[in-house]
């Protein structure tokens, strides 16, 4: 897996080790990473039927796309920018695409997808293109680093109406969920729509979340990838999942059993006997923590739709004037 992370990228890795004792989860996406991604993916679609996140966020985007568009058609637009962050392997996109294909059949439509992934992206980007009559680009950017406007501007075009759109629950595991929604809000103009999706506190299901965290051998495989990539091995340590109440969100720790050298950003970094390094931290929202980070942020709140058992929501917001 050599060379695929920049020069730039390692230090920054390096940091969250050294300083944060933090494996960063974004850096998972990468080369085997990615693929190992696709493989948890549709192991976790088989296997969750009716409950899985992946179909409740599908079922309640399919219930709520055409209030979602009568919003943008009520600013007379006619065709439609689709601009997908954190794009996975593009298939939260795919009911907005096929009520648009259907309801729509005159629109022109654009898919245009950004992630700090190049793998992500062309596959995200290949698999709506082969399932959809669109077009678009996709875009190398990391959204944590700062607003993309430089990007926006290029897809703003008289008679488009642009909607973002950051789906699959990612947004839980931002590092700085504040600033990232910041750096979304300013990449927007006035008459955009953000379209985001996450998981929500279920205190029933608690323990079951749980479960999944460590029974899942490809989630495990998954979020090792970082680790694994500068020479660490799996059977090193333990591996721990919790839940911390005060921070709302679960945590999965690796902690080794011996001292580690890893091979990064042109030296060595050690990681000491017994000292934890968090691989997992995913936020479980409640619709009180969401409206009040999204108004902290500068958004408006135009929607808020949540699933049957309250477990996953979708808020459609504009930027607050």
């Amino acid at each position: 897996m050599a060379g695929i992370y920049s020069p730039e990228q390692e230090r920054e890795i390096a940091y969250f080790l050294e300083k944060l004792h933090k494996s960063p989860m974004k850096y998972n996406y990468f080369g085997m990473g990615a693929k190992r991604w696709f493989h948890y993916a549709e192991t976790a679609k088989s296997q969750t039927a009716s409950k899985g996140i992946h179909i409740l966020e599908r079922i309640l985007i399919t219930q709520k796309v055409a209030t979602i568009f009568d919003s943008l058609s009520a600013y007379g637009y006619r065709n439609f920018n689709i601009i997908d962050i954190g794009v996975g392997d593009g298939s939260p996109a795919y009911p907005v695409f096929r009520y648009l294909q259907y309801s729509k059949p005159r629109a022109k439509l654009r898919y245009n997808a950004i992630d700090i992934s190049p793998d992500m992206l062309k596959s995200a980007s290949r698999n709506i293109k082969e399932t959809f009559k669109v077009y678009g680009e996709h875009y190398l950017f990391d959204i944590e680093s700062g607003d993309f406007s430089h990007i926006a501007r290029k897809l703003r075009q008289p008679s488009y109406g642009n909607l973002f759109m950051f789906l699959g629950s990612t947004f839980g595991n931002m590092l700085d969920m504040h600033q990232t929604l910041v750096n979304i809000r300013k990449s927007m103009a006035q008459d955009d729509y953000f379209l985001l999706g996450v998981e929500l506190f279920n205190q029933k299901e608690e323990g079951k979340m749980l479960r999944d965290y460590y029974m899942a051998r490809e989630a495990y495989d998954l979020v090792f990838t970082v680790l694994e990539h500068f020479g660490a091995r799996r059977t090193d340590g333990e591996y721990r999942v919790s839940f911390n109440e005060r921070a709302s969100q679960v945590e999965a720790y690796f902690t080794p059993d011996k001292a580690i050298k890893l091979e990064i950003a042109g030296g060595d970094i050690a990681l000491k006997k017994k000292e934890k390094i968090m691989l997992v931290w995913s936020v479980k929202f409640t619709p009180k923590m969401l409206v009040t980070l999204l108004s902290d942020a500068g958004y408006r709140i135009e929607m808020l739709a949540t699933s049957y058992e309250n477990n996953y929501a979708l808020i459609l917001v504009q930027p607050r004037v």
